[in-house]
């Protein structure tokens, strides 16, 4: 199977099992497609396995956290890679949301390739955020950006994950 046909396929298969689920008002297919395209906007194109991979866990990234799929469904379908970087970004469970995101930062500072995902996903609900207007979403997205940022800073070191990071903070920054 060529990269086109797989994308497609993570596409398809994303839209698929989240089913009904909305982003706001929206098809939660707006919120997967606005990952993938932040991702697509700063390089990461179809033109290699580990882009690809990217991609794909773009389209999937919430699959294992909001559906009934599991990493073993999703390992034989789109690969070990794929299956690790979607757990990876999947919350734990936990009491609360806090507690959820302080096992996800543990989780995710020893993926890199999550790490970049999760930056393009916290980059499209923070421009979602401000676009819309939701000033309580956005505030608890920068009041979570200084966690997310003692976690990837000291292993972030590929040139797209630092990159997103410097967008996600300009948002941050111009949006007062």
């Amino acid at each position: 199977m060529n990269y086109k046909q797989l994308f497609n396929e993570a596409r398809v298969f994303a839209v698929k099992s989240h089913g009904d689920q909305k982003y706001g008002v929206s098809p939660y297919e707006i919120h997967l497609g606005n990952v993938v395209s932040v991702l697509m906007k700063f390089n990461i194109d179809l033109s290699t396995t580990y882009n690809l991979n990217l991609l794909i866990a773009a389209w999937l990234h919430d699959v294992l956290e909001d559906t009934e799929i599991t990493k073993t469904e999703l390992e034989e379908k789109f690969g070990a890679v794929v299956a690790e970087i979607v757990d990876t970004l999947s919350d734990d469970k936990g009491a609360s949301r806090a507690e959820r995101k302080a096992s996800f930062y543990k989780k995710i500072a020893r993926n890199e390739q999550a790490i970049i995902v999760k930056l393009a996903d916290r980059i499209s609900n923070v421009e979602f955020s401000i676009i819309h207007g939701n000033d309580k979403k956005y505030a608890m997205y920068k009041v979570e950006q200084v966690k997310l940022e003692e976690v990837l800073v000291p292993v972030l070191k590929s040139k797209p994950g630092l990159e997103l990071l410097t967008y996600l903070r300009k948002l941050f920054a111009d949006y007062q």
